[in-house]
């Protein structure tokens, strides 16, 4: 079936999706669905249909124009495949765990999706996402992690609830904060692999606002703050800041310990 108004229902329905995600593009599609999604509706142009036949049938997908594609899009060059998504709430179990990074309104949607992808890569459990931080299944956030966003565990809520929570797991929750007070991050990460107290250590990190860090009433409720020792800006970005924090924290490397404080 061909659609070609953007008067049509399921076209309104992908410009303002509401609870549900919106994906652009046949390599992130594929993995939403490997990663458990469940897809409602599939467009694709003549062009994606006749690239991607495989999925076109296995979505059974409508046919759009490549106007309606540029519609539908936020992107500069629409890649012609766009699939609708149920949400997926995602309540992480902290048992076990060892890495969780969370963001406590950290709201550029690129900074999100660049933090999880980080997070992924590092090898951290999941993250938890405050209220007032981007949505990590927006367009963009999803686009930023490289799909990241689709495969980690990510919790969205009340980020003191969340502290809390973690607490009660044995995590030792760390703010990230420029503050002469705070820990330098290579206190926690020291060379020397005969020991191994960081990779039987369960450890969170908050990284804060883009422009106000993290709230004094997040603050408050850490065990500690922490801060990446840097010399010539004035601070770094919260993607940044947050990739380097889960390079250095990863449990796999050999050369990290902790020191208790």
């Amino acid at each position: 079936m061909n659609i070609t108004s953007k008067q049509n229902t399921i076209i309104k329905s992908f410009k303002k999706p509401g609870n549900f995600i919106v994906i652009e593009g046949a390599k992130l599609t594929s993995e939403a669905v490997a990663s458990g999604f469940v897809p409602q509706n599939a467009l694709f142009t003549q062009k994606a249909k006749a690239v991607y036949p495989d999925l076109f049938k296995s979505l059974s997908a409508f046919v759009i124009s490549d106007d309606l594609s540029e519609y539908i899009s936020d992107t500069k060059t629409p890649q012609g495949v766009f699939v609708m998504f149920n949400r997926r709430e995602t309540h992480i179990d902290f048992s076990g765990k060892k890495r969780l990074m969370l963001l406590d309104s950290v709201q550029d949607p690129g900074n999100v999706g660049a933090i999880l992808r980080s997070c992924e890569a590092f090898g951290f459990d999941g993250a938890i996402l405050s209220d007032d931080s981007a949505d990590m299944y927006s367009p963009k956030v999803i686009r930023a992690s490289a799909g990241s966003a689709l495969r980690l565990p990510v919790q969205r809520g009340n980020i003191k609830n969340a502290i809390n929570e973690i607490k009660k797991s044995g995590f030792k929750v760390y703010a990230a904060a420029l503050d002469e007070n705070a820990i330098p991050l290579n206190r926690l990460s020291t060379v020397n692999c005969q020991l191994s107290t960081v990779r039987q250590s369960s450890i969170a990190v908050v990284i804060g606002n883009e422009g106000k860090g993290v709230s004094k009433e997040t603050l408050a409720l850490c065990d500690n703050k922490l801060y990446i020792p840097i010399k010539g800006a004035e601070s770094l970005n919260a993607a940044v800041a947050a990739g380097i924090i889960c390079y250095e924290l990863t449990v796999d490397s050999c050369r990290l310990t902790v020191v208790h404080i």
